[in-house]
């Protein structure tokens, strides 16, 4: 099959680099994107350089990211190249959004009805009655509704994944890429990642951030049988073409080799790690305790057994807010509607609470050197780790992890000398603050958790590559 040969331009490269082996990695997430998956690579493309590899990255194009942060591309070593791939809307999204519009427009066409008709509305019904509302329309939405979000989402990222792959058979040089890399979700880049493993001819590297076909949860818009029917359909193909399968946690490799015994040996974990970099300095102490969270708070993020115990050792110490405060950054004021600042205030904490919009990672990294002690709510992913407690480990204060047990977030937060308690254990919460607040009153000061080297960015690093020599040099990677 002929190829095209017309010159594709990289639209960020970081000068000229030495090595001699290349990558084609497809991950849509990437800088300059902000999303939490755009750090993984990010971070190992250093670790790729120092092994001999050079990347060249098929990302999702920059004119369309919500947030860009450019200067995250100054991280990245010579001879990266970053390629943008546009995501070319479907036939049937366009007609839908027409349809949208038409709807929209009649429906803001002045009706005449009786006196006083639409009153509430106008007047403003109280909040909690029209989120209750909204509420109850999002958990009855109609099957056949979810199906079809859920089939547009493996249509639409598909279509991005069809697109990277024939990119990246553009860019492929012989005898200088040694493999193609996918890091996802979305998941359906893993296919995309086999179709440019076939074209190019090249070992296959599937990086799963999360799991695909053996997910614990998904969103409410796309929970349908069918999500699940195409994972079944696509996952399956894509780990018998791989030649190499990352897993993020030890839990979600063990749950992947039980359900593909024949590929077990090439199913590998490869955590996300904490960075040796230069931290923040800690700010200057005021004789504060704060308690900060960074992330977003979704779906079973459930922080109010965490206010309900800030509040009881509040009362319990007497504690004005010069002496204890709590600062949440992120997506944080609309988890199902409800923000954090008013389950705070319910809970008395109105005093104590701040919340802060999404704000760049240096502004992040900077709240956390703050803190006294670092928050991770639940989630109810048990296969997973947030990306966000390796930074956690990176800064001087103490963490406090609610994690069910036997999950891979409490795994790893108790191996690391984090204090881990469930979620729902009020009394636990209560208790862990009030010792570290007495401990903090003593002038303990907390150290960084960022002291076992099995955990840090570098290890994990070196067991990917490390596997990925073995794939190159024809030998079981595990």
């Amino acid at each position: 099959m002929s190829r095209d040969r017309r010159r594709v331009e990289p639209f960020f490269a970081a000068g000229e680099g030495d090595a001699a082996r290349r990558l084609l990695l497809l991950s849509p997430h990437f800088p300059p994107g902000t999303a939490a998956g755009a750090l993984r690579w990010q971070k190992l493309a250093r670790h790729a350089a120092d092994r001999g590899f050079g990347l060249d990255v098929l990302a999702y194009a920059p004119a369309e990211l919500e947030r860009p942060d450019a200067s995250r591309l100054a991280e990245l070593p010579k001879g990266t190249r970053v390629f943008g791939v546009p995501r070319r809307p479907l036939a049937l999204e366009r007609a839908e959004k027409r349809a949208l519009a038409v709807r929209d427009a009649l429906r803001a066409r002045p009706r005449a009805g009786p006196p006083g008709a639409g009153a509430d509305l106008a007047a403003g019904a109280p909040r909690a009655v029209a989120q209750a509302q909204a509420d109850a329309a999002a958990s009855s939405r109609r099957p056949w509704v979810r199906a079809y979000d859920a089939a547009m989402e493996y249509a639409r990222h598909g279509r991005w994944a069809r697109d990277a792959a024939t990119l990246a058979g553009r860019i492929h040089e012989p005898g200088v890429h040694v493999a193609v890399v996918s890091c996802g979700p979305p998941h359906m880049v893993h296919e995309g990642g086999r179709l440019a493993a076939e074209r190019c001819r090249l070992p296959l590297v599937v990086d799963m951030r999360d799991p695909w076909r053996l997910t614990d949860r998904l969103t409410d818009d796309v929970d349908s049988p069918l999500w699940h029917r195409l994972a079944a359909r696509y996952e399956p193909r894509v780990v018998a073409r791989a030649d190499l399968v990352v897993m993020n946690t030890p839990q979600a490799r063990d749950a992947m080799r039980a359900a593909y015994p024949a590929r077990a040996a090439r199913i590998v974990a490869v955590l996300n790690g904490w960075d040796e970099e230069p931290a923040l300095p800690p700010a200057a102490p005021d004789g504060r305790f704060l308690v900060a969270f960074v992330g977003t708070v979704y779906l079973d993020r459930d922080p109010r057994p965490f206010f309900r115990a800030a509040a009881r050792v509040v009362r319990e110490l007497r504690l004005d807010p010069r002496a204890f405060g709590i600062e949440f950054l992120g997506h944080v004021d609309a988890p199902r509607g409800v923000s954090c600042t008013a389950l705070a205030a319910a809970e008395g904490l109105a005093p104590y609470f701040a919340a802060r919009p999404p704000a760049p990672r240096r502004e992040a990294l900077a709240l956390m050197a703050r803190a006294t002690l670092l928050l991770n709510l639940p989630q109810g992913l048990p296969k997973a780790i947030p990306s966000k407690v390796y930074e956690y480990m990176t800064s001087p204060a103490w963490v406090l992890a609610l994690a069910e047990a036997g999950s891979a977030t409490a795994w790893v937060m108790r191996e690391a000398g984090a204090d881990v308690v469930a979620p729902g254990d009020v009394d636990g919460i209560a208790a862990v603050l009030r010792e570290r607040i007495e401990q903090h009153r003593r002038g303990t000061r907390p150290v960084p958790l960022a002291r076992d080297a099995r955990f840090s960015r570098r290890a994990q690093a070196g067991r990917l590559f490390d596997a990925l020599e073995r794939v190159l040099a024809g030998a079981p990677p595990a």
